[in-house]
């Protein structure tokens, strides 16, 4: 069986490391045995990509064995060695959409797994890391399952319009038709920055977002708005923060057994600068969010539908729109004129929990990195872990100055913090003012 890859994940080419830190025993016949298992269960782990007249094809069922390599562990640099090399390697076209790294040690054990993000979002590395691990202390053999195809998403649905839409394919066709490539690709360099908020302070946060009857997505949107805005200022402030959307969420039947399943919509909320209370800002979002969302899924098959008309850039050509939409940021930074491709990305993934307790191993740590080797990648991923929100900032270099990741991270903090106080403080006056009436 044969599919051709879409024209966004053309463009999309993005590879994602989860790094898993294990202390106990673990065996290589156990790892291997876990992939072999992981990757039966899975049909983008079992396709190859094929190159054929300057298109990308899926071809299923022919790929071979989840590489695996086994690096001796001296030191923390080397985990970060590994890393780095992990996260820059293309997946060549003959190998398996993913592939793992065991840095080895007596006392300590790095598990590296990395996928591209044409086959398997963030989340969804989460769910592939769970798997290995339970995998390799057990011989239960997992489910395998049909691979979804994008008529899964389109479903029956047809343009009302049938001939408008193949004009209008056609007209977005022959102007695409008109980018010339370009033979330099871009050289993206990321930087990135991890930090983390306590158990007590997660805890409060989130029992506050609970109390304020608004979700944790939209309390986060509300504070990275405002630290944006103190870092930014007024006149560089992004415009959009944009948020992915999950459609296996009850919202399309077919793609509920798809796990590693990378196709979705987004939302995206217009920022504003701080005006008013925080939390009355958080519930008008959480409204704003549920519209968007609603919205989305309706969208969703009638973009399918086109996208399928729309022909694929090729390398070259999706060369030259990186390097046109670096010329359009720096020049709006120049004139700071804030347009609409002034973004900045929000992907929470929510709580992960990657241990089992019939292991011979424990999860002390786990870590996510992204590299793009296309678009310039910009934003905040925020997750828990063990009890503890987690933050990862990531942004080309070349973009860094636009937003000081520090900065962003002291304003981040202090934001979430102070409302936590605000919170506390507030109790403590109910608290008192009770105590005087029974006085």
């Amino acid at each position: 069986m044969r599919r051709k890859l879409s024209s966004i994940e053309h463009m999309v080419d993005i590879n994602i490391v989860c790094v898993v830190n294990l202390e106990g025993s673990f065996t290589i016949d156990g790892l291997r045995s876990a992939l072999a298992r992981v990757q039966r269960k899975h049909p983008a782990l079992r396709s190859l990509i094929r190159e054929e007249r300057g298109g990308l094809y899926y071809e299923a069922d022919c790929a071979p064995e989840i590489p695996l390599r086994i690096v001796a562990r001296v030191s923390e640099d080397d985990c970060r060695n590994e890393c780095q090399i992990e996260l820059t390697t293309v997946f060549a076209h003959d190998q398996p959409q993913l592939r793992a790294v065991w840095l080895q040690s007596d006392r300590e054990n790095d598990l590296l797994l990395t996928t591209t993000h044409r086959i398997c979002d963030a989340m969804s590395i989460f769910t592939i890391a769970r798997e290995v691990l339970s995998s390799s202390h057990s011989d239960r053999e997992l489910i395998p399952y049909q691979p979804i195809t994008t008529q899964d998403i389109i479903g029956d649905y047809q343009p009302p319009n049938p001939w408008k839409s193949k004009l209008s394919a056609c007209l977005v066709n022959g102007l695409l038709g008109l980018i010339p490539a370009s033979r330099r690709a871009p050289q993206n360099d990321e930087h990135c920055l991890e930090w983390k908020a306590d158990r007590a302070l997660s805890d409060a946060f989130k029992q506050r977002c609970k109390a304020e009857d608004v979700s944790v997505h939209a309390a986060l949107t509300v504070t990275l708005e405002r630290a944006l805005f103190a870092v930014f200022g007024k006149k560089k402030f992004p415009k959009w923060i944009v948020s992915p959307m999950d459609l296996r969420r009850e919202r399309f039947a077919a793609l509920k057994s798809d796990v590693v399943f990378s196709g979705a919509g987004n939302f995206k909320i217009s920022t504003q600068p701080p005006d008013g209370d925080f939390w009355a800002r958080a519930r008008a979002i959480n409204k704003e969010i549920r519209r968007e969302v609603q919205q989305e899924v309706l969208n969703i098959p009638r973009r399918f539908h086109f996208l399928e008309m729309i022909r694929p850039l090729s390398i070259g050509q999706v060369q030259l729109s990186v390097q046109l939409v670096d010329l359009i940021v720096r020049l709006g930074d120049a004139l700071n004129f804030n347009g609409s491709w002034n973004r900045f990305g929000l992907s929470n993934l929510g709580n992960i929990a990657i241990g089992d307790s019939d292991a011979q191993f424990q999860v002390k740590d786990m870590h996510l990195y992204i590299h793009s080797f296309n678009f310039r990648i910009f934003g905040l991923v925020p997750y828990t872990f063990n009890g503890e929100m987690r933050f990862y900032y990531v942004s080309d270099k070349k973009w860094q100055r636009r937003c000081p990741a520090h900065a962003l991270k002291r304003q981040f903090m202090d934001l979430l913090e102070l409302e936590m106080l605000t919170a506390d403080n507030s109790v403590n006056e109910v608290f008192h003012s009770f105590a005087s009436l029974a006085e």
